[in-house]
């Protein structure tokens, strides 16, 4: 197609093809590697993230028959996506602390007694939209 194009036009407009036609291909690679809607890693400490991680530990907490809190103890992956909003997509080392329900988590200690300690691997799917002032937790896997 491109050879067809190319015996098509004047000896100076192919110079110019062959000068352009690179640079309009990287322009394309770079433009396509950002995907409008992709997923695309983020930063733990994003202030949209830790809004998702307070939610989702928030739900958690809800959700379990433990007596005790769970808090974050480590952001193993963070990534968010645009649709309608932000849905974040966040792996989570989460472990029981020494607080009882209704307390201010992030006062507090994980217990570290090997007989009492627990710790799960999570992933979280949290979806925000804010202007909405409506925040989700769309799915919760912990192992």
């Amino acid at each position: 197609m491109l050879f067809i194009i190319s015996l098509c036009l004047p000896l100076h407009l192919r110079m110019m093809w062959k000068c352009a036609f690179p640079f309009l291909a990287a322009l394309l690679t770079v433009g396509l590697a950002q995907v409008p809607g992709g997923v695309t890693d983020i930063s733990a400490n994003d202030e949209g993230v830790q809004a998702a991680l307070k939610f989702a530990m928030e739900e958690y907490n809800k959700g379990t028959s433990d007596q005790y809190l769970f808090k974050v103890e480590e952001v193993i992956k963070a990534q968010v996506q645009v649709v309608e909003g932000f849905k974040y997509f966040l792996t989570v080392k989460i472990s029981k602390t020494l607080c009882r329900k209704n307390t201010n988590v992030s006062r507090c200690p994980v217990i570290t007694k090997p007989s009492m300690a627990q710790s799960y691997k999570c992933t979280f799917v949290v979806w925000d939209r804010s202007w909405l002032n409506d925040t989700q937790l769309l799915e919760q896997k912990c192992y």
